[in-house]
């Protein structure tokens, strides 16, 4: 138990070992740094830089193979000379080697003799042997040489001056009488001009491959850049649309069926879209303001007048014999209140672009609805459905593709305006009929004409704006919401159509409203799709 106890406290009081810890790679580590130095860098450089890596890798690899293969030839033709060399030395025979015979001496080979008896004998070329040295052949063995008889192989050694290797090969030496074998010869050939050779090469080798990786270089810095410049042009484009130009736009400069032309391409179609919804959204927030501030400023008579008759009612301050007049005041403000706030919501649910249902539609018969509620409510007044291209004729059938009950409705205005807005008793026309459009087609053309005081001219365009009142009998006293036009207006739009204010021969106002005819094989077919555009 002490001995357990010592061990254990031994073990407490050792320190912790941190020698053995692998490092771990802060932000300071070689490695990190690398990275962190590498990703700083533009992709130009990056690609500029691993061009020229893989073509340095390529021209070395392709270099040291080359050298190698040149020197791996040359040291092939070295031993094919050596072998053909000692086959002629050596069938000169042994008696005329020992002799020293020179003749038998190619003047750049080394030939060695070692005789089994122990004599030895070398020759070499004075010449030969001050610029490369004497090999160091050393001992040689008549087993060994008659292991390689048949194929010989050669082999490398140095010489007494450094840096000069030989090239050696040896064969047995035999008898030419006898046939007896009297030791070994060997033949050597000097490698310095083969290494020279080889450096040589590998230098032209190495200047041309630092040549081609700066043409390389270079080359690819310019190639990169020029191909970088499309991008270039986004990026200004994209700092043009930062600072709120919203029209700019891409220039095409590369084919349709490249990367950078397909992005180019896909990049101003998305622009375009995007301006097209930031002019919508724009178009679409001065509608609300301006909506809230007319709405606002239009409720703001109704409501000050019930709230001011509500006042005084409470307060006491109307008589018995006039509390009907004023909650017949209250009733009358409500209900023009109603009316406007009808109005007001019909137009937000133009803006808003509600679905309507498009079929087509007699516009004959339209009309002719709209007139006969109109002699219910106005029988004082003479009104009559006449043929726009012939009066005397009865008006045929003008099919257009529409919503019914939106149609409908734009009579019911136009007929009210002119209602409250001529004298009592005044005739009203609704002429209908179709004329030749200009680019080709046909419109269905519908004219409401009065025989009021009409609208000035300067004034005309401005009648189916929002809220809008000519200065001359028209107020908010005959019970109109200075939306009855803007309705029709919005109404004729969503058909694909038009609508004017002109003036009535003889004096008065006539509405013109302009819509194209629905296609020949969809007329009499409730179901067969619109030919406008605004039937979506």
């Amino acid at each position: 138990m002490a001995s357990l106890a010592a061990a254990r406290d031994q073990w407490a009081c050792k320190p912790p070992d941190r020698q053995h810890r692998p490092l771990k790679k802060g932000r300071f580590h070689p490695v990190v740094k690398v990275s962190r130095l590498w990703r700083a860098q533009p992709l130009r450089s990056r690609l500029v830089l691993i061009t020229t890596a893989l073509l340095t890798v390529g021209l070395l690899s392709a270099s040291l193979a080359m050298t190698s293969l040149l020197q791996t030839h040359l040291l092939s033709q070295v031993d094919d000379q050596l072998r053909t060399t000692a086959t002629a030395i050596g069938s000169q025979g042994a008696a005329q080697i020992r002799t020293g015979n020179e003749s038998l001496m190619p003047s750049s080979y080394y030939v060695e003799a070692q005789y089994l008896d122990g004599e030895s004998g070398f020759m070499i070329n004075p010449d030969t042997a001050r610029e490369y040295g004497v090999p160091q052949v050393g001992e040689l063995s008549l087993e060994e040489a008659l292991d390689q008889i048949s194929t010989p192989r050669p082999y490398t050694v140095a010489s007494d001056l450094i840096g000069h290797p030989w090239r050696v090969i040896s064969l047995p030496l035999r008898d030419s009488h006898t046939g007896e074998y009297l030791g070994v010869v060997a033949i050597a050939l000097p490698l310095t001009d083969l290494l020279e050779a080889v450096e040589r090469s590998r230098l032209v080798v190495a200047l041309t491959d630092v040549a081609i990786i700066l043409v390389g270089a270079v080359a690819g810095t310019y190639l990169v850049h020029r191909s970088f410049g499309p991008l270039r042009q986004i990026e200004a484009v994209a700092g043009r649309i930062a600072s709120g130009d919203l029209s700019a736009r891409v220039p095409l400069t590369e084919p349709r069926d490249t990367e950078v032309g397909s992005l180019q391409r896909a990049l101003n179609q998305m622009l375009q879209q995007n301006e097209r919804a930031f002019s919508v959204q724009v178009v679409a927030q001065e509608r609300m303001t301006r909506f809230v501030s007319d709405a606002s400023h239009e409720l703001r008579t109704p409501l000050a007048a019930i709230r001011g008759y509500g006042e005084l009612y409470r307060m006491g301050g109307v008589p018995p014999e006039r509390q009907a007049e004023v909650m017949g005041r209250i009733e009358t403000e409500a209900s023009r209140m109603g009316r406007l706030v009808e109005d007001l919501l019909q137009l937000a649910r133009m803006d808003e672009g509600r679905k309507m249902v498009f079929e087509p539609v007699d516009l004959t018969g339209v009309c002719a609805g709209a007139l006969a509620d109109m002699t219910v409510l106005a029988p004082e007044r003479d009104c009559t459905l006449v043929n726009l291209i012939d009066d005397g004729a009865e008006p045929g059938p003008v099919v257009v593709t529409g919503d019914r009950d939106r149609l409908s409705q734009v009579m019911t205005n136009l007929l009210g305006n002119v209602t409250r807005h001529t004298p009592s008793g005044s005739p009203v026309e609704i002429a209908v009929g179709p004329v030749g459009a200009d680019g080709g087609g046909r419109l269905a053309v519908v004219e409401v004409r009065d025989h009021g005081p009409g609208v000035p001219a300067a004034e005309a365009e401005k009648v189916f704006q929002r809220f809008y009142r000519a200065d001359t009998s028209r107020n908010r006293e005959t019970g109109g919401s200075g939306l009855g036009l803007a309705i029709v207006s919005a109404i004729i739009a969503r058909h694909g159509g038009s609508v004017r204010m002109l003036e009535t021969p003889g004096g008065g106002a006539t509405v013109r409203i302009e819509i194209p005819m629905a296609a020949p094989d969809s007329q009499g077919s409730p179901d067969s799709p619109g030919s406008t555009p605004a039937a979506a």
